[in-house]
């Protein structure tokens, strides 16, 4: 297996992960983004976009996990830009290759403001650049998937607010555990009523083998937990975890989603339930493992 994004977040417990279960794996990354994890051991150290049908030759399956993903940033001329042509490159090279399998990290965000549970069959609503980048992306999907022949298949993965210790600070949870873990309060913006499926890093680890070790791909399919969590009840849960805190608010963000809840049927149906590791837990164990990396840097 080939993974771009190798030595992101996701990617690396990815890697690690399949890696265990005796599967060969090579993830690729540009380190255009720094990673709190330390590098896959392996890691190929290239641009996506430099890839080319022959790299894609001797890979049975690639999941393509790169990409820019603040939607805050997107705003800014060439966020969205970049994410459209880097996922692009990937699907054209793909189809041209005789890899067999391909797939695709998206977004929640294309739902945008909808009443939830969002099933995959919900209609696009994007509201922000990132998000319509991410549309853009499983539509090209579609075109190019009839492309395909044989056993061949393109699949996409939308994920609902991945967390854990090793993720980037301009995420929720990390921004909460780092600003107890040096003393500042919490910044919810807004009133904190805003709700996001909340989605442990080991729990979506375990969703995303579970898809690739299926004999086929679904076109799409939702990555989440299925129950979503206030912002503010969420920054109490922090508190609560790593035992201090305090809260401030700051002003709401610019075309807020009011919330984002995971349909997990159709998973549930394809692959199984996945069990959830609870919210306290999850907290807890990601306090401990990201105030221990601090303290070492």
């Amino acid at each position: 297996m080939l993974i771009t994004g190798g030595a992101g977040f996701i990617g690396s417990a990815l890697t690690d992960a399949l890696r265990l279960a005796g599967h060969a794996v090579t993830p690729l990354d540009n380190l255009s983004v720094a990673s709190p994890r330390p590098s896959r051991k392996g890691l190929v150290v290239r641009d996506v976009r430099s890839l080319t049908a022959q790299d894609l030759d001797g890979v049975d399956t690639v999941v393509h996990l790169a990409a820019l993903k603040s939607v805050p940033a997107s705003f800014e001329v060439g966020g969205f830009e970049h994410n459209v042509a880097v996922d692009r490159h990937i699907l054209h090279t793909f189809v041209g290759s005789t890899a067999r399998r391909l797939l695709v990290a998206s977004s929640c965000e294309v739902y945008g403001e909808q009443q939830g549970p969002l099933a995959e069959s919900a209609p696009y609503a994007p509201r922000s650049p990132y998000a319509a980048g991410k549309v853009a992306t499983e539509q090209l999907a579609s075109i190019y998937r009839p492309r395909l022949d044989g056993d061949r298949q393109i699949g996409i993965v939308r994920f609902f607010n991945t967390f854990g210790p090793h993720e980037s600070p301009d995420a929720v949870v990390p921004a909460f555990l780092d600003a107890v873990a040096e003393n500042r309060p919490l910044s919810i913006e807004g009133d904190g009523r805003q709700a996001r499926d909340l989605t442990y890093i080991d729990d979506s680890v375990t969703m995303l083998t579970r898809v690739l070790d299926a004999p086929a791909l679904l076109p799409v399919i939702n990555c989440g937990s299925g129950q979503a969590v206030s912002i503010l009840d969420l920054a109490h849960a922090v508190i609560s975890a790593v035992g201090r805190g305090t809260i401030t608010h700051v002003a709401a963000r610019i075309n807020e989603i009011s919330s984002f809840t995971a349909d997990m049927g159709l998973f549930h149906r394809a692959y199984g339930a996945v069990a959830r590791t609870p919210l306290d837990e999850a907290l807890a164990l990601s306090a401990q493992t990201r105030t221990s990396a601090l303290t070492a840097a």
